[in-house]
């Protein structure tokens, strides 16, 4: 490999990547429109949740079919990237970004529990949750991550600072689900651009090596 092939991120690759954006935000804001809905009643869940799965599926269909535009791509091309590479870079990067998430939403799991506010876990983790996509905007140079590390700081911190009991639940997931759906949508819709201005850049410095 080249030296402008080691220090670029392919437009498969970099597609690939925001693809799987795609379907964990899917993913993500179905579950939290969910516990939302659960919490208000078993009446609202019955309308929410068939709603939520809907565009659900809507958009990992979208998804699907931006796999297929970029069909020369094999994931097993990420664990064969060279040593110094954008790539390996970027994906160690986001090893560790996701890695400490989990630790975090153990440790809140944990702190919670010893402390007796199981009302706390859920709006803390969607805090967490929320704070990882900061350091994603900055790994792969995608606005909307930025966004939705602010909005939904915001939302989880008024519901813990604000609110109560499942009213704080409720706001949490509702703001956390549509906000995440949207965020899907967003990056769909607006793929080949995010594609095209994302591809071969990075916000990692040029000079790092992992």
């Amino acid at each position: 490999m080249n030296s402008s092939e080691a220090s670029e991120m392919s437009r498969e690759q970099y597609a690939w990547g925001l693809s799987n954006g795609v379907r964990v935000l899917t993913i993500s804001g179905v579950f939290w429109l969910g516990l939302a809905a659960w919490t208000t009643g078993f009446g609202i869940l019955l309308i929410t949740l068939p709603l939520a799965l809907f565009v659900g599926g809507v958009l990992i269909r979208a998804n699907v079919r931006l796999r297929r535009r970029f069909p020369g791509f094999s994931p097993r091309s990420l664990g064969e990237a060279p040593k110094g590479s954008l790539t390996r870079r970027i994906i160690v990067s986001f090893y560790v970004v996701t890695a400490a998430q989990w630790i975090s939403i153990v440790l809140v799991g944990g702190i919670c529990s010893a402390l007796h506010r199981p009302d706390l876990i859920w709006p803390l983790v969607g805090l967490v949750i929320s704070l990882h996509f900061l350091p994603l905007g900055r790994l792969f140079g995608v606005r909307a991550y930025y966004l939705l590390g602010m909005i939904g700081t915001v939302i989880t911190v008024f519901s813990i600072l604000e609110l109560t009991d499942g009213l704080r639940l409720i706001t949490v997931g509702f703001g956390l689900g549509v906000l995440m759906i949207c965020g899907a949508a967003y990056m769909v819709a607006n793929a080949g651009s995010l594609v095209s201005a994302g591809a071969g850049k990075s916000n990692l410095p040029t000079g790092s090596s992992v």
